[in-house]
This record gives C-alpha cells, structure tokens and sequence, in this order.
C-alpha cells in the first residue's frame, strides 16, 4: 500500500509507503446516482506508544466504502497524507511527520467511488515538548535544490563523565531543514546500528552494553516487530525473541536480497602463541583469548544458513593497533583466561548479489576483504602492504596513481557504479611497528576506491578531508554513502572531540560532538548541506551512522 504526501505550505511533495489496517472493501458501488457522501463515525486520533511520541494513528469507520486523505496542521504549516488509493469501510492510518512542542490537528476528507466527499470535525494530538535527551542541532549549511531528497535516519550517542551511556537507545528521523520530525527512546539500552528494512520496519542493535546479542525490528509507531538474540554465550530462553545460534551481533546487520539477514557476530579462540607487542616485532609471542568476526547468514526464524569464520580466512597472527586490546568484548566474554585480544574487529559488511560475496571492514587490520559468502574463499584485500605474508600478501590489491590507504575504517558500501566508498578515520596511519603520529597530525577522509579486479588493482577517484582546509578527525563510528538521484556523498562525521580551541583533542574535558554534511561528488567537493549535534562541556553527543531515507512514510 502507497501513502502520497503533498505539502501545501510550501515543502516539496513526496511519496512513500504506509502500513496500514483494515478490512477487506465491499463490492463497488453501481450506478451513477449517487450524490450522497460517506459518514464518518468514531474518528479517533492518539499516539499508541509513548517511546515514539510523534506518530500517532487515526481510526475511523464510514458507512460506505471509502479512501481518505488526511489534512494535518501544526500551525505552521498544513500537508496531506493519502494513506491508500483502495477503498474500505474501516481505517487505520498512521500519521507521522509532527514536531515537538505543537498542537496538530487532523481532518479525515473521505471519498467515494463516485466522488462524493465529506469531513470530519478536527482531530486534536499535541506532541510533548523536546525531549531534554535530545541534543542541540544547528544547521549550518541548506541548499535544497542541490540536496538528495529525503530524510536523515540516526541514532545518538551519550556521554557523561567520560563513559558511554548505555542505558539510553535513541533514534531520530531530521528533515532538510534540521526539525526533528520522528523519534524513538529506547530507555533498555543504547542503540548502534539502525536501518530501514525492504517491508518499510526498522531494524536495530543494541550497543555492547553487557551483552551483544539483541536485535529488535520496529514499526514507525514505535511497536516491536520482532525481536532476536544470540544463543552462544547465553543459551537461556526469552520470552518473546526468536534465537540465533552465535555468540553476538554487534556493529552491523544488514538486509539480503533473499529476506534473510547477514550479520557481524563472533568466537573467541584460544591461542598459544599471539603476538605480545606492538611495538616490538622480536618479542615473544604469548597465549590469548583472541576474538575474531564471523559473517552469519541467517532467516528470520534464526535458522543459521551459512557462516565464515575470519580467523580461518586471515592471517591470525597479523595485528594492528588495537589488536592488544579487548576492551570492546569484555562485557562479552567476561571470562576469557588467557588475557581477551580484539584481533580485527569487524565494523561493517556489505553483500554483493552479483557474485555472492561480501565486502567485510576490519578496523583494527585496517582493511577490507572481500570473500565469497558461498566458498569462504578470500578474494582480495584492500588497504597498506604492510606485514602481510604469503599467500595473504597475494590477494592485496596494487594501487593505481595516487592512492592512500585507510586506517581503523568505517562504513563500507557501494555506489551506483559498483565503487567503493568508506570512512577513513585514520587512526593512526601507520601499522605495527612504526611510531604512531602525534593526535593531532592525524585527520579523516571520506574515500571512494575504484577496484579492477580482474587485474587485482584499485585507484581513488575522489576522496574528501584530509590534511590542508577540509582536515577534520573521528577517530571512531562515523560513516559515508553515495545517494543515488543526485550522486551526492552522504558522510556522517560521527566522533568529534575538540579542545576549547577548536583542535583535536583528547583531553577529559574535551567537547564530543558529531555532524552529518551532504557533498557534492566533486573535486573539490561542496557542501550542500550540514547539521551539527552538539551539548554541555560536561556531556557529549556522538553519531554511529546516519541513513537517507527517500521518504518519513515507508
């Protein structure tokens, strides 16, 4: 079912999908003497769940068969929402687009088969004031003629006191002006990776929080759909949540062509001999608990159709910096003995159906693989030369012209021409076992590389950001996406910590904020439109990723 939107206070039209209830319609009407319009009865208007406050639903009976067009007001301006073109008896339509801190009204305009219209008397909803959650937006930069439409789609990040809140999940939807026009707060935990699904739902993760293991389809009214978790570290039943056989789901899930899902879990492998430093390449090497990713295809039922295990694709024994650590698990696996190493860290995956493959980001080896979902055989390796042995260093691609290498990466996905396009979060541009760079030499890109893979080569045909005037530096999240009607870049520039003059910083009192710019895909790029999430000194704001969505309605 289809929903036509049409602004008549002088925003753009659009159209886009809408769930909608109701029953079956009745036989058509015949004959061409009817003068007589429907009758509305027991129109109601209200929101059905507190956590998503700005949508609400109509419901509403007519004594014909009928379709209808909403007519909302906030005061500031007026649109219509045509909910469907079928005609029926009985109706449920959302209505989503509202804003905090105004009173709606909502009139029902029914029509017959033969034309006939009626009205109901206005339908108040006054949505509550702006959450105090909620950070404060300033856009900075609006050429809408040049702008990919549609809305931007994000989760927020809290800070405080210097740790990450994860007892807060919240999802926005901000249209091209920056109003906040759809809302989500999820007060279990917070919210990672969040997308819109092919049946117009919305799919999210929670963010390590404990345990990674929840993903949660929801609805536009805020109503969980579906619920999922992984069953490897935490075999007991929940009620009300289909299981999935892996021990995690964290950073991204995505959507398969097929209706299944593929998504970045995890298994933890004991090793005797790991590498102990990284800064020392002559140091003995040493027992861990070492993490690494698996890709799982599975249905919505959980069954597991397939699964590749990176550590038995990749050298296990190659590290960057980062891969000592394991702090991103220890909630995860709380017992780990011998001591837990992040070996890759996988951050991002995309599918391509024209070969069966994904492209995998490996933060912490700071390069994309690409592997035959089907096979598991590892196809090529994009990113630095550096310690890479046989048969690994085969499968690296050679670079083309003027090509540089991303660091800690993030957000890997395709254009429209098959590219690849990712942000570059340059942490720290070298590799083990080279001296790290001062903080704030080092800066973040946006990068689009162009892979012949025939002759396993890659070139850079556009990059954004670093060094010189554009220089800016997110040292983790983030992300970057090509938009198909204009070809723009869509970037979220998602953990920025600054000092109070403006530089890079990584001081306790340093000011987290984050923004989300649309450029042109130009050399130079212009920006067509940016809006900056920012807060108290003492709190911070940071963004995993943002999506444009062609239209608020699915």
């Amino acid at each position: 079912m289809r929903a036509s939107i049409v602004f008549t206070a002088g925003l753009v039209a659009a159209t886009a999908g809408l769930l909608i209830g109701c029953e079956s319609p009745p036989p058509a009407a015949t004959g061409s003497e009817d003068i007589t319009p429907p009758v509305i009865t027991n129109a109601e208007l209200a929101n059905t769940n507190p956590r998503a406050p700005l949508a609400a639903v109509v419901t509403l009976s007519t004594d014909e068969a009928a379709r209808l067009t909403l007519r909302i007001d906030d005061g500031q301006q007026t649109w219509d929402i045509v909910p469907d073109e079928e005609f029926y008896t009985e109706h449920s339509a959302m209505v989503l687009g509202m804003r905090f801190g105004r009173s709606h009204t909502v009139t029902v305009i029914a029509e017959d088969r033969a034309g006939n219209r009626s009205s109901s008397d206005p339908l108040s909803y006054e949505t509550p004031p702006l959450p105090v959650e909620l950070p404060r937006t300033r856009v900075t930069v609006r050429e809408p003629e040049r702008m990919e439409p549609g809305v931007n789609l994000f989760n927020v990040k809290w800070w405080d006191e210097d740790k990450r809140e994860k007892d807060l999940g919240l999802i926005v939807i901000m249209d091209d002006r920056g109003d906040i026009i759809w809302y989500y707060r999820n007060d279990d935990d917070a919210i990672d990776d969040i997308r819109r699904l092919s049946n117009g739902n919305i799919l999210y993760s929670n963010s390590p929080a404990g345990d990674l293991w929840r993903l949660v389809e929801i609805n536009m009214l805020g109503d969980i759909v579906q619920r999922w978790h992984a069953t490897g570290r935490h075999p007991e039943t929940i009620e009300g949540s289909t299981p999935v056989d892996v021990d995690s789901f964290h950073h991204e899930v995505i959507e398969l062509p097929n209706g299944n899902f593929l998504a970045l879990t995890s298994e933890l492998r004991v090793m005797d001999d790991y590498p102990s430093s990284d800064t020392d390449p002559d140091a003995a090497p040493a027992p861990a608990s070492v993490v690494g990713d698996v890709i799982v295809e599975f249905a919505r039922d959980g069954t597991v159709i397939r699964r590749v295990k990176l550590l038995d694709v990749l050298d296990p024994h190659r590290i960057g910096y980062g891969s000592l650590g394991g702090g991103y698990y220890s909630d995860l696996y709380v017992d780990a003995d011998p001591p837990l190493r992040d070996w890759e860290h996988g951050n991002a995956v995309a599918y391509n159906p024209a070969d069966d493959s994904f492209i995998v980001s490996l933060r912490h080896q700071d390069v994309l693989a690409k592997i035959s979902l089907a096979t598991g055989d590892l196809i090529w390796l994009l990113g630095t030369p550096a310690n890479w042995k046989e048969p690994w260093s085969s499968k690296l691609l050679q670079p083309v012209g003027e090509v540089e290498w991303s660091y800690h990466q993030h957000g890997v996905s395709f254009t429209g021409s098959g590219n690849i396009v990712q942000f570059d979060n340059g942490v720290p541009r070298v590799s083990p076992y080279e001296t790290q760079p001062a903080v704030e030499d080092l800066y973040s890109r946006a990068v689009e590389y162009a892979i012949d893979e025939a002759a396993m080569e890659v070139s850079q045909p556009w990059s954004y950001g670093g060094p010189g005037e554009d220089a800016f530096y997110s040292r983790y999240l983030s992300d970057v996406d090509w938009l198909p009607i204009t070809g723009n870049i869509l970037v979220t520039d998602g953990s920025r910590e600054t000092g109070p003059d403006g530089r890079t910083s990584t001081a306790v009192d340093r000011k987290r904020w984050a923004r989300i710019l649309e450029l042109t895909h130009t050399d130079p790029a212009e920006t067509v439109f940016e809006v900056i999430l920012e807060e108290d000194p003492e709190y911070g704001v940071h963004i995993y990723r943002a999506k444009r969505l062609p239209s608020l309605y699915p």
